[in-house]
């Protein structure tokens, strides 16, 4: 059984890169293709390296096992949740929660609401609605949502 006291965070850097294009591709390479019908290889490679070496990227562990990605920007009136990913091995078992309910913290704390979008297609709309995430605006591609602290 998983302990959520094993997950941390620790700053992502370049050497990440293949951990980033690694989880994407294995959590949301389905989603990518219904919604945009391929996938782009030069383009995931090229964000996965360019997310990797933002000051704003982490990688999430349980122990020290690197088991997904984490990207938030902090802007003066709001958060933004740009990526949020777990491997497939490490989904369901309250890690994604965890981490949401920490972004919820530090958001209400500052008084300033929580922003991400979901893919459509992606069934992660769900998860984010469990904690007061309402869609704002809907597009095509994406739902983009809000929770107000």
């Amino acid at each position: 059984m998983l302990s959520l006291e094993e997950v941390t965070l620790r700053p992502a850097t370049k050497a990440d890169a293949p951990l980033f294009y690694s989880v994407i591709d294995r959590t949301m390479r389905e989603f990518i293709v219904a919604t945009w019908g391929a996938w782009n290889e030069e383009r995931v490679q090229r964000e996965s390296l360019e997310n990797s070496a933002s000051p704003n990227a982490q990688v999430i562990q349980v122990g020290n096992v690197p088991v997904g990605v984490l990207l938030v920007e902090r802007e003066p009136t709001y958060i933004q949740v740009q990526q949020i990913y777990l491997l497939p091995d490490y989904q369901h078992k309250g890690i994604g929660g965890y981490l949401i309910e920490g972004i919820i913290a530090e958001a209400t704390h500052s008084k300033l609401p929580v922003r991400l979008r979901v893919l459509t297609v992606n069934p992660a709309k769900e998860f984010y609605e469990k904690f007061g995430f309402v869609v704002t605006e809907t597009s095509h591609e994406f739902y983009f949502m809000e929770r107000v602290s």
